[in-house]
């Protein structure tokens, strides 16, 4: 286990401080296929929906991963499931039973949409480690979960926006409503709590100010 954490902490810092590692190293010239000399990839990613190169989630969490696997001479592969954006939780079962009968020592599983599919390869290859990017805790001990949140972003984007003197909001996020990561984003404690936090200040000092405070200027 503290190998592995070892490890996850290095991708961590491969996926997410990619920017500067990118200074040195330009991804593109890292190979997106290899051939293990034993047929076996130690260091496997399957892809959220879409295509390997979307210039967004797939491809950066790639980047990171290929970049680590290059970087400390490991074997790599991606896996890609089956039907495209239509992929079912079988389809994202069967890349991941793939990638650890082809070897893989560590999964990455991008994508929150992987949670059954990837439970159910967890419980299937107890010794094989699986990084949950965009995940939760699952409560399996090969299983490490990466979460964003979201809702920071949001709050300051919402905070951000009224202070720049706008008051008619709304928020528009992908998933109809039903994407966690949008609806952390945009709701709860994200962009319109942002929203709320910077109108309900700014009412408080206006009712300040007209009862002779001096309140203007502070938000």
């Amino acid at each position: 286990m503290k190998k592995f954490l070892s490890m996850l902490l290095a991708l961590t810092l491969v996926l997410f401080a990619f920017t500067a590692f990118a200074e040195t190293v330009n991804p593109d010239d890292i190979e997106d296929t290899m051939t293990a000399e034993d047929g076996k990839y130690e260091l496997a990613f399957v892809t959220d929906v879409g295509q390997l190169k979307d210039k967004s989630f797939n491809q950066g969490t790639w980047n990171g991963v290929k970049a680590y696997a290059a970087a400390n001479g490991l074997s790599y592969k991606y896996y890609q499931p089956a039907n495209g954006d239509q992929a079912t939780d079988d389809d994202r079962y069967d890349a991941m039973k793939a990638a650890c009968e082809g070897g893989a020592k560590v999964v990455v599983c991008a994508g929150f949409l992987q949670e059954a599919a990837l439970r159910k390869a967890a419980e299937t290859y107890p010794d094989t480690k699986f990084v949950f990017v965009d995940g939760y805790p699952l409560d399996l001990e090969n299983v490490a979960p990466i979460a964003f949140k979201e809702e920071q972003s949001g709050y300051l984007a919402g905070y951000a926006i009224v202070k720049d003197g706008f008051t008619k909001l709304g928020f528009m996020g992908g998933g109809g409503g039903t994407n966690p990561a949008c609806c952390r984003y945009g709701q709860g404690t994200g962009h319109h709590r942002g929203a709320q936090v910077l109108l309900a200040v700014r009412r408080q000092l206006q009712r300040f100010s007209r009862a002779g405070g001096h309140g203007q200027g502070l938000v």
